[in-house]
């Protein structure tokens, strides 16, 4: 999604916004907006979970999608009284009034958050998020899991050990490394913290150039993404593993549905 949106928004000057659900951008909307217009798109990127507009200010756009978030093109609205597309909540109005950005979101749990430089950085301290999955070194990996109480996948989870990982490739990433998502994180070992690290590495970036896994309801502003086809156990509760033909069991570990197998996690 940061280079859908670098493809789109890189260089563009934000010329007007229209907050038509105020909880998404949590301050005042003519706050939010006076934040974006007028500044230039300079580059996207993420942190973790969060998707990063720069700005020429150098502020920025933070996004968190949650879990139905998205971004799209369409006609600029003119005003909160439309037309809008469905579910969507805020428009940003560029060079180009025929694709407006408009963030979408079916649940409405996204947030949209405008800084200026300076208020940037405290709020990226407040964040605290661990080091990127795909940046951190295996040692580190391994004494950042080993030291936390509590289920390895809602260990892998917390943003806070670290910063990227999401339910669907929590998931995909134990089974691929024959690890129980109900293990306790402690009871790693250094042998299993670096395969889970590899598998971690191997399936994000594989994931990532296919372009992440398109399910249920997400529009994509290029094209959808393909890695839910190499999916092995997510979403799969009931099928036959893949390795050793046992059901796949479904559990809840930190409130999160969790797809793993019985013999190949114990």
């Amino acid at each position: 999604m940061a280079r859908d949106l670098a493809n789109i928004m890189v260089g563009r000057t934000i010329k007007d916004v229209l907050v038509a659900y105020p909880p998404i951008v949590a301050s005042d909307r003519r706050t939010f907006a006076a934040r974006l217009i007028g500044q230039t798109v300079t580059g996207t990127g993420r942190l973790g979970k969060w998707l990063r507009l720069e700005l020429d200010s150098g502020g920025a756009l933070l996004v968190h999608l949650k879990m139905t978030g998205q971004f799209i093109l369409d006609h600029w609205p003119g005003s909160l009284d439309g037309p809008w597309p469905a579910h969507a909540h805020a428009a940003f109005l560029t060079n180009d009034p025929q694709k407006t950005l408009f963030y979408r979101d079916t649940r409405k749990f996204g947030k949209l958050r405008a800084f200026s430089a300076e208020e940037l950085g405290e709020f990226l301290s407040q964040l605290n998020l661990g080091p990127d999955a795909l940046l951190i070194d295996p040692e580190q990996f391994y004494q950042r899991i080993s030291s936390r109480r509590g289920r390895l996948k809602a260990v892998l989870l917390d943003q806070a050990v670290v910063a990227g990982l999401g339910n669907i490739y929590a998931d995909e990433c134990l089974f691929a490394a024959g690890l129980s998502p109900l293990g306790e994180a402690r009871a790693i070992t250094r042998e299993q913290a670096f395969i889970l690290h590899a598998q971690i590495n191997r399936i994000l970036s594989e994931a990532i150039e296919l372009r992440g896994s398109t399910v249920n309801n997400y529009l994509s502003l290029e094209r959808p993404g393909t890695y839910q086809s190499r999916h092995q156990v997510y979403g799969k509760a009931g099928s036959l593993c893949p390795r050793c033909q046992t059901p796949l069991l479904r559990s809840t570990v930190g409130g999160r549905t969790t797809i793993s197998c019985p013999v190949c996690q114990k």
